[in-house]
């Protein structure tokens, strides 16, 4: 069995976890935030699954830096999971490969931005 590739995952409708728009909206108004990401990720069966994260904050990615510095970056990534997650497949709470993954788009969410100083 060949695992989906990023293209057809992204074609999947209604996958398991899934928020319709109005689920989604709700969960943002109680969350007071303007962005909920979905991550998707695919168990053993082919069987796909939304997890909803909030993108993490700079004290959360400090937390995460500390427990890297100790050679501790799985207890971190799973501690900013933990905290940033806010819906979803409760599969993905199990399944240690789809939590790795669900690691993995968490850790992309937070972009580095660049910025210019000017002396005036």
């Amino acid at each position: 069995m060949e695992s989906k590739t990023a293209e057809q995952i992204e074609t999947i409708v209604d996958p398991i976890g899934y928020l319709n728009d109005t689920e989604l909206n709700a969960l943002k108004a109680q969350k007071g935030t303007k962005y909920i990401h979905e991550v998707i990720t695919v168990d053993d069966d082919e069987e796909t699954h939304a997890t909803y994260f909030l993108k993490p904050n700079l004290d959360q990615l400090q937390m995460l830096a500390d427990y890297a510095k100790r050679s501790e970056e799985m207890d971190g990534l799973k501690i900013l999971f933990n905290t940033c997650r806010v819906g979803g497949s409760e599969a993905v709470l199990t399944d240690d490969e789809m939590k790795a993954s669900a690691y993995k788009a968490l850790a992309q969410l937070f972009k580095r931005r660049e910025a210019v100083v000017k002396k005036r």
